[in-house]
């Protein structure tokens, strides 16, 4: 059975999917042009898949820009904030995700509808976003977990409930579902997870540009 490929809140359900979106993102840009803000979100998140991802970023991203190499395959450079630079292959990143990574989306699947109900009712009273100043829209701002943050939410209630994450039991969505993420199997731990998340969730309304800056320092 094929193993999907998970990174930042993005799941693909093979390794071929994940590759030829990488592909169609990055045949957009020829050399020299730097990445615009959505690709750059995907491919700095899916860096952090990368074995020397802490040597790769260094101090900080930051911007990325498209290259040519030896060959004259598109390739992508991280430039770092020191004014540092390096290559960083994407294709290197795309490996089948750990049943961890898995389990983890399908709990990030769970409070989808309770993530975005937040960010619908926050626009209404929320117009610029808090550390940049830019006017939010809709598509331009993200719902962002503040303190605690998403990993450290499920790791307590994990550790409250004594559940090992490996055990965790997922279903698989329908084919024409279009959020291919896992879906807990169990409906009490579906219970208590979105219980515990509402308790203890602290989101805030961010840019998407503003996110960014988050993942890449």
């Amino acid at each position: 059975m094929a193993k999907p490929i998970a990174f930042g809140t993005y799941q693909f359900k093979t390794k071929k999917n994940a590759t030829e979106e990488a592909r169609r993102r990055i045949n957009q840009y020829e050399a020299g042009d730097r990445l615009q803000l959505e690709d750059e979100l995907f491919f700095t998140s899916l860096f952090t898949l990368h074995s020397e991802y802490a040597e790769k970023k260094g101090p900080g991203i930051d911007y990325i820009q498209v290259e040519r190499d030896f060959h004259q395959n598109r390739c992508l450079y991280i430039y770092r904030v020191d004014g540092t630079s390096t290559d960083c292959s994407w294709v290197h990143c795309i490996q089948p995700a750990s049943h961890k990574t898995i389990v983890s989306m399908a709990f990030r699947r769970a409070v989808k509808d309770i993530v975005m109900r937040y960010k619908t009712a926050k626009l209404v009273d929320v117009d610029v976003c808090p550390i940049l100043g830019i006017k939010l829209t809709y598509d331009n701002s993200h719902a962002s977990y503040f303190t605690p943050s998403f990993d450290e939410l499920l790791s307590e209630f994990l550790n409250q409930g004594q559940i090992d994450i490996e055990s965790v039991k997922l279903t698989n969505p329908e084919p024409n579902d279009l959020d291919q993420r896992g879906i807990l199997t169990d409906p009490e731990l579906l219970e208590r997870w979105i219980t515990y998340h509402i308790n203890n969730a602290h989101l805030q309304l961010l840019s998407a540009e503003a996110n960014l800056r988050r993942l890449k320092s």
